[in-house]
């Protein structure tokens, strides 16, 4: 069973530098180590490193270049890392290879990981003020505003997803900050349009739908052990502007109702009914916030969270996959600059 490990990277060689030395201590290594680098300028010290294979992506677009290193691998198995991964357990590649051999059905696992420090780059959002401990009336609340509480590992509608399951099982999502996928199935059954709303610096939740993907032709599994750290250090692009971000995460909800829709074979009408009962009441929230108490920061969310509902009713999703043959285009530019 070959492995490799794919890492997609942006402008962050120093952090980049780190992982692969810890993955080149690990016993055994991996296979290959696929980098997909979408800075500006190449990385001469990769692109001639034996046991190293260093693609320059042509477009700053992390799903994008998820496919790129799927592209570039003949492996059986990829193993995906955040460039900001930490190795604890050093014979973790032994653990997926133990998981895998066991059964043939499974598909990919979705592999434990936490925060390295309390702090992370999501830490300077405002709490909600009407946040409470779990009751009924907050489970039925939850469940009345587009909510529900979901079974361990159920993915749902709007990216909503259950927790893990804490003993391990079958999962239907992936977090992507650390999972192995089979290559032949990654993108088997996915949309291509995805690449388009990152393009436009539109879309989230790219792995919890990937998995789902896969989840529908094989088993996916989720692995308990803790194998990694997330050494956040406030870098993400996401959060860094709060009216971009939550136009971001309001918008991209829509395109994960109506692309799980489509893998269920179900009626898009359903999904777009409870898109936007979902978003009214999330705004409705976000207004009550600001009222009780109104900071610059409060009302550039909402900004940016009624900016993202209003391109939702404009959306044009691609049920027939149309942008497939665009980006399989694109994706062969990619050898030019390997």
């Amino acid at each position: 069973m070959r492995l490799d490990v794919i890492i997609c990277t942006y402008n962050r060689p120093g952090r980049l530098s780190g992982l692969i030395r810890q993955l080149q201590s690990c016993k055994p290594e991996p296979n290959q180590i696929i980098i997909v680098d979408s800075s500006d300028e190449m990385n001469d010290q990769w692109s001639n490193t034996p046991g190293i294979k260093y693609l320059q992506s042509n477009h700053k677009n992390q799903p994008y270049q998820r496919f790129i290193g799927a592209k570039h691998s003949t492996a059986d198995f990829l193993l995906y890392l955040d460039d900001d991964m930490e190795v604890i357990k050093k014979d973790f590649i032994q653990d997926i290879q133990d998981i895998l051999s066991l059964d043939e059905s499974k598909v990919g696992i979705a592999l434990c990981f936490k925060d390295k420090f309390a702090e992370t780059a999501m830490s300077d959002l405002p709490s909600s003020i009407l946040t409470s401990k779990k009751s009924l009336l907050r489970n039925w609340m939850n469940w009345f505003t587009g909510i529900p509480t979901l079974r361990e590992g159920q993915f749902g509608l709007c990216g909503n997803r259950g927790r893990q399951p804490i003993k391990g099982g079958n999962t239907e999502w992936l977090s992507g900050g650390a999972f192995v996928a089979k290559r032949e199935k990654l993108f088997n059954q996915f949309n291509f349009q995805l690449f388009d709303l990152f393009e436009q610096k539109l879309g989230m939740g790219e792995d919890a739908i990937l998995g789902y993907g896969l989840s529908k032709q094989g088993n996916l599994y989720y692995y308990p052990p803790l194998l990694f750290y997330h050494d956040d250090q406030k870098e993400s692009h996401y959060s860094l502007e709060h009216r971009a971000f939550f136009r971001r995460i309001i918008f991209s909800r829509l395109f994960l109702s109506l692309d799980k829709a489509r893998l269920d074979g179900h009626n898009k009408l359903q999904a777009i009914w409870h898109y936007h009962w979902y978003v009214s009441w999330r705004i409705m929230g976000m207004l009550i916030n600001y009222m009780i108490r109104p900071s610059n920061t409060r009302k550039e969310i909402i900004k940016g969270a009624l900016s993202g509902w209003k391109l939702s009713f404009l959306f044009n999703f691609d049920n027939n996959n149309s942008r497939k043959a665009y980006w399989l285009e694109e994706s062969e530019k990619v050898k030019l600059s390997t």
